[in-house]
């Protein structure tokens, strides 16, 4: 605030009521400390120039990418080895990046300066936030339980990738067998009694094609996590963004805002998807049309929690002690909205992982994505599927599958009320 301003308010306070104020209330306006309550910020903060840096350094990747390896197609010369397959050459060992997977490092540098960084900076605020999460098993249980399947989606299939074996087609789980027939020609394990019985070397079987159930399951968890990291990377800001402004300004604001979701909801993401599969059934089509056109939801209980927040007393004293509304935005309304950003996200995930089984079971995805609906789909009605014979190639994706999804929503009740800051 100004001097001049500061003047004219101690100048309507003395007068006010036809008479004047206290001097000793008048020197108390006069040096409130403005400063504190919003300190001006010169420069960028430490988090943002990292952010910065690392955007920086996937762009020069993405330009990479772009100019010489996809125009080095097929040879690679120059770019390193290369790898063959049924006599074809495939990218170098070292550079297979595609564009799900710019956009999964892409949401990983963003949660890593702007969620991981806070956090760790404040450790008394972590500290509390994780006493209140321990206090819920289940919701613990559940963030070890996706700590281990982020953890396996990014490292697993880089180890353990679904490699083809026709010597091992259609083997039995360990410590189970199944009879020999037209399916399960030939048995890695014992054969007993015209049974064949599975082996460790397969602990989860293996599928009509020889590859292991074991690396099926991982490099599902590899789809899950990019699925969830990359439309969390649209959602969260988009709807955030859009919820505050509309229901702090409220107004033609608001009505522009909202107007715009409604209009958005009016057309559902699947039906889009649908029509642009034609042209394209990949991972990034699918958290492309969805992270942009299923964020309406969360905008609408954004903006219901910021009009009940901007009246309560902490945000009317901060407002008239002269803050801005960028200072009330950021220090007041985006903290008491953080909760329900991150419950409504975690109820929306699980649904879209659901979704996204659902289209690779239709066939409406990438084959060569080795997704749990699409490990599923080839249980069922794939290439010599014999379902109930050959039983565990539609059951152990759909257990992870199962586990994957009512975790999320364990984790998104604990959290709910750990990040309340109400209750600080």
């Amino acid at each position: 605030m100004t001097d001049r301003e500061t003047d004219g308010t101690a100048t309507a306070a003395t007068e006010t009521d036809g008479g004047v104020a206290d001097a000793a209330d008048v020197a108390a306006f006069q040096t409130v400390d403005w400063e504190a309550i919003e300190p001006s910020r010169r420069g960028l903060r430490k988090r943002t120039i990292v952010f910065l840096l690392g955007a920086a350094v996937l762009a020069a990747g993405v330009l990479y990418d772009y100019f010489v390896v996809q125009a080095k197609q097929p040879t690679f010369e120059g770019i390193g080895p290369t790898v063959s397959l049924f006599g074809q050459q495939l990218l170098p060992l070292y550079w297979n990046v595609t564009g799900i997977e710019w956009l999964f490092v892409t949401a990983v540098l963003v949660a890593t300066c702007f969620v991981a960084v806070p956090l760790v900076r404040r450790p008394r605020l972590t500290r509390l936030y994780w006493r209140r999460l321990r206090g819920d098993r289940f919701a613990t249980a559940s963030l070890v339980f996706l700590a281990l399947v982020f953890v396996a989606g990014v490292v697993g299939p880089v180890l353990y990738p679904p490699s083809i074996d026709t010597a091992a087609q259609s083997q039995p789980p360990a410590f189970t067998s199944t009879p020999m027939n037209y399916y399960v020609s030939d048995c890695v394990g014992t054969v007993a009694d015209g049974r064949c019985h599975g082996t460790l070397q397969y602990p989860l079987g293996t599928n009509a094609l020889g590859k292991p159930l074991t690396a099926l399951v991982v490099s599902g968890m590899r789809v899950v996590v990019e699925l969830a990291f990359v439309i969390s990377l649209f959602v969260v800001p988009l709807a955030t963004v859009v919820g505050v402004l509309a229901g702090y300004y409220g107004g033609r604001t608001d009505t522009t805002l909202m107007g715009y979701v409604d209009a958005q909801q009016a057309v559902p993401a699947f039906v889009v998807y649908l029509v642009l599969a034609f042209w394209g059934r990949t991972l990034f089509l699918f958290v492309l049309v969805f992270g942009l056109f299923s964020w309406g939801g969360i905008a609408r209980l954004v903006r219901s929690e910021t009009v009940q927040r901007k009246q309560d007393q902490y945000v009317l004293a901060a407002k008239n002690a002269g803050a801005s509304d960028r200072h009330v935005i950021r220090e007041h309304i985006l903290p008491n909205v953080s909760s329900t950003v991150i419950t409504a996200l975690t109820r929306m995930i699980p649904l879209l992982i659901l979704l996204h089984t659902a289209v690779a079971y239709m066939g409406m995805n990438n084959i060569m994505n080795e997704s749990w609906g699409e490990t599923i789909a080839n249980g069922f009605n794939g290439l010599q599927a014999a379902f109930p014979q050959v039983w565990w190639t539609p059951v152990f994706p759909t257990i992870a599958l199962a586990l994957t999804v009512m975790t999320f929503s364990a984790l998104g009740d604990g959290l709910r009320d750990a990040l309340d800051p109400r209750d600080a």
